[in-house]
């Protein structure tokens, strides 16, 4: 009987629970307060002495008097002795309130959505708590990732796969690419396999739409019979969205139908749902299975 690799699942547990918190935990470059501050644009997270935050742009300087402004339109001067750290972060004031971005938009739980990373971000994760994955943007426009499973036996090889994804249409409300999912098994018995497909993503960050088409394929063949993704996304909360994903194909009875939570911070976020077949050939009960995400965000541009 094969030995199996368990020891994986800890390390990627620890490397998690850091991530965690350093997702809290302002990095010495952002906690500095640069040596000239100008009005700008830019969204700050500040933290100040007294143990309070302000979430706006810096919209006048005078002197040591640093002027802040809140998207709810409330100016707020503080000393510049004040200010504990200050940092871009990304998000938006609704209602007064600050959303933040979710970190993890190009994907829901598994599939893509018509999103790209930008060029230097990436995030790394697990999925299901068993396979690890990392994503990485090559360019705005090209998105690189890959994974393989943390638990396989010591005999072979793990089996991998790498999904590049190339964005070809993008507009403030509509997001289309194009990518490949090709998985490869390694050892004695080999092959690959996976599907190509298009993605496109309708509406905002924050609420959207998304559908997806692929057609499968192996080592000798194409699949002829399209597969279809329908999936969508609403944010309930300042750090929450729901999430649904949903695969059928035309023609052929049975679905898979998911849903659920996903929690984020400012690199971290976490899904949890319920995954279910419906309706296949031979199901003569019904079930479902857990979805469980994590994923860490690192490097991009920070507005």
């Amino acid at each position: 009987m094969h030995r199996l690799l368990v020891v994986l699942p800890r390390w990627i547990f620890v490397l998690l629970a850091l991530g965690a918190a350093l997702a809290h935990t302002p990095a010495p470059v952002f906690a500095q307060i640069p040596a000239e501050l100008v009005a700008s644009d830019t969204v700050y997270e500040v933290q100040l002495a007294d143990g309070s935050t302000i979430i706006g742009r810096i919209a006048a300087v005078a002197g040591d008097r640093i002027t802040f402004e809140t998207q709810a339109g409330v100016r707020v001067q503080v000393d510049r002795a004040q200010i504990r750290s200050l940092r871009p972060t990304r998000g938006t004031m609704v209602g007064g309130q600050f959303m933040r971005e979710d970190p993890n938009k190009t994907r829901l739980f598994f599939a893509p959505t018509g999103r790209t990373l930008a060029a230097g971000e990436g995030y790394f994760g697990v999925f299901e708590l068993v396979f690890a994955f990392l994503s990485f943007g090559a360019t705005d426009w090209l998105t690189l990732s890959g994974g393989l499973p943390l638990i396989f036996s010591t005999a072979d090889l793990p089996p991998f796969y790498i999904a590049p994804k190339l964005r070809v249409l993008s507009t403030p409300g509509v997001q289309v690419s194009a990518g490949v999912f090709a998985l490869f098994a390694t050892g004695s018995g080999g092959g690959f396999g996976g599907i190509g497909y298009g993605v496109g993503t309708f509406g905002s960050n924050d609420r959207a739409f998304t559908v997806g088409a692929g057609l499968p394929f192996g080592e000798d063949d194409i699949g002829s019979q399209p597969l279809i993704m329908l999936g969508g996304e609403s944010r309930i909360g300042r750090s929450t969205k729901l999430l649904s994903e949903n695969y059928f194909v035309p023609g052929e009875a049975g679905a898979i139908v998911s849903g659920g939570v996903r929690f984020f911070g400012e690199r971290l976020s976490a899904d949890v749902g319920l995954a279910a077949p419906l309706g296949f050939q031979g199901q003569d009960f019904f079930f479902v299975f857990p979805v469980v995400n994590f994923t860490y965000n690192f490097g991009g541009r920070r507005r």
